[in-house]
């Protein structure tokens, strides 16, 4: 089967206090957007496109091995910039991973993991989830008689919805030409008025098997806004290399 990878890295950053694309930022010697193209390559995904954006030739700069590059020149969501990959992968069969390209320490075991479950459950679409006891200002994932309907981003939550303690760690496995045919109907009506990829989970659902891979809540779904989660993360991927 054909594997692809986007990584989302076109964002600035601007709780990171630098002026370089948040994703370039280095974690134990290299860019954070690199230790998961890394991981990609280990496990044989090598066609591999990184979604670039601000200061794009700083990003671009970051990246040490080949992977091809796609530019969103206006930022105005995920799902927008998914689409931006689309004509840069090699053909519409097989699965994509859609990567977040700040949460470093992903890694081959749960890369392995996620196309694993997606292919022994047959799924159309594989969203990645955690449990968390106060789940914050992630997006819900919402469910009806225990299916996964949608995922519902904080700011769009009712009170009661905030309850819900399942979110979206925002890693997706999917049909590649489900991928882009759901994008192609997502509409920005939202409160943030932004193109949401999480919006794809409502749209192929009503057709198609949408399925939630349950990960650990550990350091390698952690996602790096800030300095503080630097050093927190590059802490215990450290510790862990140690044990």
């Amino acid at each position: 089967m054909n594997e692809h990878a986007i990584i989302l890295a076109a964002g600035k950053g601007t709780r990171m206090n630098t002026d370089v694309p948040k994703c370039s930022v280095e974690i134990c010697g290299k860019a954070m957007a690199q230790h998961i193209v890394d991981a990609l390559n280990e496990v044989g995904i090598d066609d591999v496109v990184v979604v670039v954006g601000y200061k794009k030739e700083d990003m671009e700069k970051a990246i040490t091995t080949p992977v091809k590059f796609a530019t969103q020149t206006v930022q105005d969501g995920t799902a927008h910039a998914c689409l931006a990959a689309k004509s840069c992968l090699k053909d519409m069969n097989g699965i994509t991973l859609v990567f977040p390209g700040d949460v470093p320490f992903i890694g081959t075991k749960l890369i392995n993991d996620i196309v694993k479950y997606h292919n022994d459950k047959k799924n159309d679409l594989t969203v990645v989830t955690t449990i968390l006891d106060d789940a914050k200002c992630y997006g819900r994932i919402y469910r009806e008689n225990g299916e996964f309907k949608k995922i519902i981003e904080f700011k769009d939550c009712t009170e009661e919805q905030k309850q819900i303690k399942e979110i979206n760690v925002a890693f997706y496995c999917a049909d590649t030409r489900l991928l882009f045919e759901a994008i192609d109907n997502v509409t920005n009506n939202n409160a943030q008025k932004e193109y949401y990829l999480t919006d794809i989970v409502e749209i192929l659902s009503q057709k198609y098997k949408v399925d939630a891979f349950i990960a650990n809540n550990d350091y390698h779904i952690m996602g790096v806004n800030n300095m503080v989660d630097k050093e927190n993360v590059e802490k215990l991927y450290l510790l862990d290399q140690n044990k």
